[in-house]
């Protein structure tokens, strides 16, 4: 380093100590008046940030509602457009066309047979031979 450099430096940390001294000390900060001004300040703010929670979705609520409806008829007359003519095509609407579309628009249709089951083919509950097992 260079005297010029090191001249430097020690002027900056000569006025960062001079800055240091316009801080207030601690026994300022935890003096009860600069308690109770701390706690102002935050109440302060709290109010502020309560009166905009109110004020802002209210604003937009009051601001987002329209003055009139839309007049359809004036609009026709106007541009010579029926809005309840008009259709609207996506530019992409040409990747939903593909070969088979019409099988995902339904739902299929599974038959399930049962085999026909004679009445005598069925077991009783007490076939299964448990009280004979039981009893032994």
């Amino acid at each position: 380093m260079k005297a010029d450099d090191d001249r430097d430096l020690m002027d900056a940390f000569q006025a960062l100590g001079r800055a240091r001294g316009t801080e207030p000390s601690f026994d300022q900060l935890a003096s009860r008046e600069g308690l109770n001004a701390a706690r102002w300040r935050q109440r302060r703010r709290r109010a502020v940030l309560l009166a905009a929670i109110a004020v802002i979705p209210a604003f937009l609520v009051i601001r987002g509602r329209p003055d009139q409806a839309l007049d359809y008829e004036r609009f026709t007359t106007l541009t010579g457009i029926d809005l309840g003519e008009v259709t609207w095509e996506a530019p992409s609407d040409f990747l939903l066309d593909f070969p088979g579309r019409d099988l995902l628009r339904g739902v299929p249709l599974i038959a399930v047979r049962t085999p026909a089951v004679a009445r005598d083919s069925v077991r009783s509950s007490d076939s299964n031979d448990t009280k004979r097992r039981s009893r032994s």
